[in-house]
């Protein structure tokens, strides 16, 4: 039963804001990445009314530090992060024609200076999604998830993170459209003694696609968020809003109905107050 459907589903309909992943090097570096920019086309055309089944997808970037928009000190370093999913497609009697979901993710973080360089785990993700069908070619849901600060101590974001978002897709015969706005919230950063209040994250994701032949499917991304001011509670300072919209372009490939790959190239168009993005993405979706 899945492979009538699993052409269409590259992954969840959940995907992860790693912006400020690297937290706790912020003073040297502070790595950009528009909340949920990691989603590919069709990562929202999901099914309603199937068997259980599993997704396993791996995540990627890379981001050139060097460019900033309002940063005092523009960081020479790389960023490399990884996210490892895991998805688990269940359905229940009581609810019909809604699609359900659960997945964990855990990031895996390198950041490389100049003289230096730190890696480890990321804080993991985790958290449920559900979704509905207006009609056979179109997709709505809402997915909302927790951040648990348990990654390396230099990696964590020290605060516990809810990313709450709703998402859509619709096929047009050939054309994709596929995207989600939604929000991060954070709880108070706590760390070797400093206490920050994080203002809250917005953030819209589209990608446009256009299915050029059954393996190829070329498509255009735009990302966007802004963050209200937060506060230094230890010191009485306040954290800047800041703001980012990004546009890239890249490609997707149909392996076969239950495998896929996605490569991006994406860059920052307008940002303030952060470091800019200009950095390569990619996916890679298994189905079973």
């Amino acid at each position: 039963m899945i492979n009538r459907f699993v052409k269409r589903v590259s992954g969840i309909a959940v995907a992860i804001a790693v912006i400020a992943m690297v937290a706790g090097v912020s003073s040297r570096a502070m790595a950009s990445d528009i909340g949920l920019a990691v989603i590919g086309p069709h990562e929202y055309a999901l099914p309603v009314n199937y068997e259980s089944f599993n997704v396993f997808v791996q995540y990627a970037f890379w981001n050139d530090n060097s460019k900033g928009s309002g940063i005092v000190d523009d960081s020479d370093s790389d960023t490399f992060v990884g996210m490892s999913k895991y998805v688990r497609f269940f359905t229940l009697d009581a609810l019909p024609n809604i699609g359900l979901a659960y997945e964990v993710i855990q990031p895996e973080v390198y950041v490389e200076f100049d003289d230096d360089s730190v890696t480890g785990l990321g804080d993991t993700i985790t958290g449920p999604a559900a979704w509905f069908k207006p009609s056979e070619n179109s997709t709505i849901g809402i997915q909302s998830f927790l951040q648990v600060p348990i990654g390396d101590d230099e990696l964590s974001n020290h605060a516990w993170r809810n990313l709450t978002s709703v998402f859509w897709d619709w096929q047009l015969g050939k054309v994709n459209i596929d995207g989600n706005a939604g929000l991060i919230a954070s709880s108070d950063f706590k760390n070797d003694g400093v206490k920050k209040e994080i203002g809250t994250i917005y953030h819209a994701n589209l990608r446009l696609g256009y299915r050029l032949t059954t393996m190829f499917e070329p498509f255009f991304a735009w990302d966007y968020n802004t963050a209200d001011s937060g506060k230094n509670k230890t010191t009485g300072e306040t954290i800047a809003s800041f703001d980012e919209m990004a546009v890239g372009a890249g490609l997707m490939i149909h392996f076969s109905p239950n495998i896929s790959m996605t490569t991006r190239y994406t860059h920052a168009v307008d940002a303030r107050n952060v470091t800019k993005t200009d950095g390569v993405y990619f996916k890679f979706a298994y189905v079973w």
